[in-house]
């Protein structure tokens, strides 16, 4: 079995999608940003301090929050007089608070010249990366690389931020030491990782929910961070033994390991607290497998709809004058409902419209008519989009991907930021569609050869076989002999609208299609 196939279904035991936990080995694979004790060095040297990051490190005994207080007490002084943060000065010296606030803004500054232009050599990897089907995200990171990845997300900054506001918990990235654009938000020094520890229990009461309910993967750490321990310590506190035993395997560790070729997943043990927590250890060099099975696991809708859809029912229960946009479609007796048949439908669009609208999706056959009858007057692309990957059976891509500007030279769906919506195993579907998926049953496959003697043309075909046989037939024809126009007319004379649309038929048309606007013959 795959790894691919392995981690799918490991993911289907668990109802939720899954929430990742993100550290700083993700960023320095993308953007190349610097480890925490490469960046103390940089700003040492930037900040022309008195000392470079080696005295301050052997002077706090190799321990990089006492490093970053010391840098921070150098600093203060400096920052105040000397000319040559004079600038700096003036944009921040209002939201300055304590000692630690001046190295804190200058290392936001510092972040400010970092690009965000990704590894060249991982371009692909990050595309995949950008189409995973996630919860919501955790991470320890300053910089600003989730946030511009899942543009649909909403940001929550700081441990105080998410404590006490009321999250949504779909479409969000908590920044639980802060962000870059916020310098005072960013857990650095000795005292910010006490005061932080100092609120882990009300942090790990926030988070619990989502470890009680989803799948966590741990990217960009080593398994045994710090960091990712002391909260996973404070939420084993507060759990009993049977609350512990509904942890077993939502933690995925994913672990660098660069002499593999292809990730492999493992059973594992956390010790913490005292306890042996089963886990699930995942090793890769490349993470586009651990993305495509995450991308693969399609939303019916796009996070920003789901997190607007959870936050208006969420105001509408809890605030008794809601400013929510929920309506009533009838008025219906509530005492006498039958609650098995309620049924919810969101709307796009205003309330007095939807009723007249009503709900109709594009079926499969709908698309077969308008390949041969070109009667659909909708836009390609939200079609490609929106309707084609959630219709099964034998349907015409081609003719709404050119229409689109979404295939490339060769017919292929292109692989860049215009198809970031298609999940992998869709694009991969449709770029391996052959003119041999059209082919009839497998009895008639052994008259291919004699039907290629025989006939050089459709139009050959047609004119000396029944019209039942030419449906089977015409797609033994070699590739080369089937010409669109003649297959568009023979399809016209069999008036596709008033027939059922029998296999056949429904790939006859499909050949069509691909030959048309896949093959542009």
């Amino acid at each position: 079995m795959s790894f691919e196939t392995d981690f799918e279904n490991h993911l289907k035991e668990f109802s939720s999608a899954p929430y990742l936990f993100i550290g700083s080995g993700l960023s320095s694979r993308y953007i190349n940003t610097e480890g925490w004790s490469g960046l103390l060095s940089s700003i040492c040297n930037e900040l022309k301090l008195p000392h470079n990051f080696h005295y301050y490190n052997s002077k706090s005994g190799n321990d990089l929050t006492k490093v970053a207080s010391l840098m921070a007490e150098d600093l203060f002084e400096l920052w105040w007089n000397d000319d040559f943060f004079k600038d700096s000065r003036e944009k921040f010296q209002e939201k300055i608070t304590d000692k630690e606030g001046p190295l804190k803004y200058e290392i936001c500054k510092y972040f400010e010249k970092k690009l965000y232009d990704i590894n060249e050599s991982l371009v692909e990897e990050y595309r995949l990366f950008k189409k995973v089907n996630i919860e919501g995200i955790i991470t320890t990171n300053w910089d600003a690389l989730l946030e511009k990845t899942f543009k649909d997300f909403f940001v929550y900054i700081g441990q105080d931020s998410l404590i006490f506001n009321n999250s949504i918990d779909v479409g969000e990235i908590y920044k639980i030491h802060g962000c870059v654009t916020d310098p005072n938000s960013l857990v650095l020094t000795n005292s910010d990782y006490q005061h932080f520890h100092d609120k882990n229990p009300y942090l790990a009461a926030k988070l619990l929910t989502i470890f009680m309910e989803h799948p966590i993967i741990f990217l960009g750490y080593n398994i045994g961070d710090e960091n990712v321990h002391a909260i996973l310590s404070s939420i084993i506190k507060i759990l009993d033994k049977n609350s512990i035993n509904k942890l077993k395997d939502r933690l995925i560790f994913c672990e660098r390991d660069s002499q593999i070729d292809t990730p492999q997943i493992s059973d594992g043990n956390y010790l913490i607290n005292g306890l042996n927590l089963p886990i699930k250890k995942i090793k890769y060099n490349s993470l586009s497998s651990i993305y495509k099975v995450l991308a693969n696991n399609n939303r019916k809708l796009p996070i920003k709809i789901l997190r607007h859809m959870k936050s208006m029912v969420f105001d509408f229960v809890k605030n008794s004058k809601s400013k929510s946009k929920v309506y009533l479609a009838d008025d219906s007796n509530f005492e006498n409902l039958d609650l098995e048949k309620v049924q919810f439908v969101y709307g796009f669009g205003i309330k007095e419209n939807l009723s007249m609208m009503g709900i109709k999706g594009v079926s499969g056959r709908d698309l077969l008519l308008d390949v041969v009858y070109n009667n659909l007057q909708i836009d390609p692309l939200q079609l490609s989009k929106n309707a084609i990957p959630e219709i099964s059976g034998f349907i015409p891509y081609f003719k709404y991907l050119r229409g689109a500007n979404l295939l490339d030279q060769e017919g292929n769906i292109v692989n860049n930021d215009q198809t970031e919506m298609f999940t992998p195993a869709h694009i991969e579907k449709v770029n391996s569609i052959t003119n041999e998926n059209f082919n009839p049953v497998r009895n008639y496959l052994i008259k291919k050869e004699a039907i290629n003697e025989k006939y050089n043309s459709v139009k050959e075909l047609v004119e000396g076989e029944s019209m039942e046989h030419s449906i089977i037939y015409i797609p033994l024809l070699d590739i080369e002999k089937i010409s669109s126009d003649e297959l568009h007319n023979f399809i016209l004379t069999v008036k596709p609208k008033v027939e059922n649309l029998k296999t056949q038929l429904r790939k006859l048309i499909c050949l069509y299609d691909f030959i048309k606007y896949k093959l542009n013959k």
